[in-house]
C-alpha cells in the first residue's frame, strides 16, 4: 500500500509491482542472451536493504566498516581474492549542529568540513544576509547568511558554491550558514578537500524548506545561536579490492562505498550492480583478469579512488576495459509538486549520465534503449566527467564506461530506501551488461 508522500519523513515504500509499471523495455540481441543477462530484481532489492541497513556511511564510521566487511564476504565468495586499502580521511562525530534564534525557534543543519567547532555555549553574533554586491564591512562580525541558487547541489567545490562561500568568507564573518535550495527542500551535505580553510570559521549547512524565519531574523539583523558541537579529527577506513588473476582481457570494475548519509540510491543502487556485475564476470568469463575497486572517502573529492588508482590497477595501455558504478546509477523518480514537495513516482529519475569511449558509444547507445538518462550516453572527457569517473579520466583510463548524476534527494539526509528500488537497478542493470557482455566479445 502507498503511504502519503513526504519527503520529511521518508514514508514512501513502493511494492514490488508498483515499480515495474512503465518500465521501458531494453535491447537484447537474443531470447537466450536476455535470460542469462536478467539481474534478478529480488536479489537486488535485498542488496539494497543490505546496504541501507548499515545505517550512515561516511568515511570511517561504523556504518562503512561494516558495509566493507559485507562487501569483503560478497565478492569473496564470488572467487576473488579480497584486501583491504587503508586511507586515512577526516570525520565530524555532530552532537549538535544547529542555529537557535533569539524567540527560540532552532533549525537543525549539517557541519560542513572543513569543521570548525563553536564553544559549548554556542557562537552569539548577529545574523545579516550576504549579497555579492554588499560592501563586507556589512558581514564583518557577524553570522553570514548565503542562500545558494536552486540546484541538486553536491559539492563545495562547484563554482557557484565555491564562489559563494570564498567571497563571504573574505569578509570576515565569525560564522556562515549555508542554505541549499533543492528539490526536497532539505540541508543537502557538500564534499569537501580533505585540506584545512583558508579561513577557519564555523559553517552549517540549513536546507530551504521552512527557512523563512531564519531569512527575516538575517534581514533585521536580529541575533542568533549557532552551535557546531561534536569530536572531530582523522580516522582510518578502507578501500575494498578484489582480484582474480587471468589470461584473458584486464577488466576493472568500480564503485563508490562512502557518502554523507543512507546513500540508499546514490551509494546502493551502484553498489548493488557493482555485486551482481563482478559476480556475473567470475562465473561467464572465467578467464578475465578483473581487478575490483570498492572505495571509500568518496566524501572528500574521491580519496579512496585516487588512491586505489595510483597503486591497485594496471597501466592505462593495460587495461582492456573499466566499468565505474558512480552516484546514483538507479534512482526513483517524482513530481515535484511545490518547492520542498515531492510525490514519488515507479519510474527512474532521468538525471543521471553515461560515459564511454568513443568505441562504445554505439554499443551503449543500443544495450541502454529506454533506459531512463543512460540512452544518450556521452564521449568519455575530463570536462564531461564527475566524481570518480572524472579521477579515472585525469590518471589515463579512456577505455571506460562509467555513469554519475544527482537524483532529487542526492546528499540529503532522507536518501533512504524509499528512494530506489531493485526493479529500477534491473533495468539499468541488464543495459549495462549486456553492453559489457557485447564489448568482451
Amino acid at each position: 500500500m502507498r503511504k502519503k508522500a513526504s519527503v520529511t519523513k521518508s514514508t514512501f515504500a513502493p511494492s514490488r509491482r508498483s515499480a515495474l509499471v512503465g518500465s521501458s523495455c531494453v535491447f537484447v540481441p537474443s531470447v537466450t542472451l536476455a535470460r542469462s543477462l536478467q539481474a534478478e530484481p529480488a536479489q537486488l532489492q535485498s542488496d539494497l536493504e543490505r546496504y541501507a541497513s548499515f545505517g550512515t556511511h561516511q568515511s570511517g564510521s561504523s556504518g562503512d566498516q561494516a558495509t566493507v566487511q559485507w562487501i569483503s564476504s560478497r565478492i569473496a565468495a564470488s572467487g576473488y581474492r579480497v584486501s583491504l586499502q587503508p586511507i586515512e580521511v577526516p570525520f565530524f562525530d555532530e552532537t549538535r549542529a544547529t542555529v537557535t534564534l533569539s524567540n527560540g525557534s532552532e533549525f537543525v543543519g549539517i557541519g560542513q568540513h572543513p569543521i570548525t567547532l563553536t564553544s559549548k555555549g554556542g557562537l552569539l553574533a548577529p545574523l545579516t544576509l550576504w549579497r555579492e554586491d554588499q560592501d563586507p564591512r556589512v558581514i564583518a562580525g557577524k553570522i553570514a547568511v548565503v542562500m545558494l541558487p536552486f540546484g541538486r547541489h553536491s559539492s563545495s567545490l562547484q563554482p557557484v558554491i565555491a564562489g559563494a562561500i570564498k567571497a563571504a568568507s573574505e569578509a570576515n564573518p565569525k560564522a556562515l550558514i549555508v542554505v541549499t535550495d533543492g528539490p526536497s527542500g532539505e540541508a543537502l551535505a557538500l564534499n569537501a578537500l580533505d585540506k584545512p580553510a583558508d579561513r577557519p570559521m564555523p559553517i552549517l549547512v540549513l536546507g530551504s524548506r521552512g527557512i523563512q524565519p531564519v531569512l527575516q531574523a538575517a534581514r533585521n539583523g536580529a541575533s542568533a545561536t549557532l552551535y557546531l558541537e561534536g569530536q572531530t579529527g582523522r580516522r582510518i577506513a578502507n578501500n575494498v579490492v578484489g582480484r582474480r588473476v587471468g589470461t584473458g582481457k584486464k577488466i576493472v570494475l568500480t564503485t563508490p562505498l562512502s557518502g554523507w548519509f543512507t546513500c540508499a540510491a546514490e551509494r546502493g543502487s551502484g553498489v548493488s550492480a557493482f555485486l551482481a556485475l563482478a559476480d556475473w564476470l567470475a562465473k561467464a568469463h572465467p578467464n578475465l583478469d578483473v581487478t575490483l575497486g570498492a572505495m571509500t572517502g568518496h566524501e572528500f573529492e574521491n580519496l579512496g579512488s585516487k588512491k586505489f588508482n595510483a597503486q591497485m590497477v594496471p597501466p592505462p595501455g593495460d587495461v582492456d576495459l573499466w566499468v565505474h558504478l558512480g552516484a546514483s546509477f538507479a534512482a526513483r523518480d517524482w513530481h515535484e509538486l511545490a518547492p520542498g514537495l515531492l510525490a514519488p513516482l515507479p519510474s527512474m529519475d532521468a538525471q543521471h549520465f553515461l560515459l564511454g569511449h568513443e568505441s562504445f558509444l554505439p554499443i551503449l547507445r543500443q544495450a541502454m534503449k529506454g533506459v531512463p538518462g543512460f540512452e544518450v550516453p556521452y564521449v568519455a572527457s575530463v570536462e564531461a566527467a564527475a566524481g570518480e569517473a572524472k579521477q579515472i579520466l585525469i590518471d589515463g583510463y579512456t577505455k571506460l564506461i562509467a555513469n554519475f548524476g544527482a537524483h532529487r534527494l542526492h546528499h540529503a539526509r532522507s536518501d533512504g530506501l524509499q528512494a530506489i528500488d531493485g526493479a529500477l537497478v534491473s533495468q539499468a542493470y541488464v543495459g549495462l551488461q549486456s553492453a559489457v557482455s557485447r564489448i568482451l566479445a
